[in-house]
């Protein structure tokens, strides 16, 4: 017998093993951490966006004047950012109310909508 049958530490091979078991894990983590940081930009975004679309109806009913039916556009820059607003005016047939859609997206061109908001107004109000 030797005197040395006894185990005292841990082979090569579980080593490796081991290192790639907490490599994976960590690159996981890393990941999950930047799609959370990702995710939590562009809720601001939408967030902002949403704002832009509520305040600027706010200011179609504090002016009490008829929108004319068809689009309107605008910039706005709140909060750093620069953003598009899309106003779309259009009568309902045989109703006394108006609708009235806002969306707002980023600058560029084939940016997605962050928001939109829709309501309905009465035409000619007392």
């Amino acid at each position: 017998m030797h005197a040395y049958s006894k185990k005292n530490g841990f082979t090569l091979v579980e080593v490796l093993v081991a290192l790639l078991i907490v490599a994976v894990t960590l690159g996981a983590g890393l990941r999950a951490l930047s799609q959370a940081t990702d995710l939590s930009g562009a809720l601001d975004q939408r967030m902002i966006a949403r704002w832009v679309a509520e305040d600027h109806i706010a200011l179609l009913r504090a002016q009490r004047i008829e929108p004319k039916e068809g689009q309107n556009e605008g910039h706005i820059t709140q909060a750093g950012i620069t953003m598009v607003w899309t106003e779309t005016t259009e009568k309902i047939p045989n109703s006394p109310f108006q609708k009235i859609t806002v969306r707002v997206h980023n600058e560029q061109a084939d940016a997605n909508n962050l928001a939109q908001v829709a309501v309905f107004i009465l035409q000619n109000p007392p």
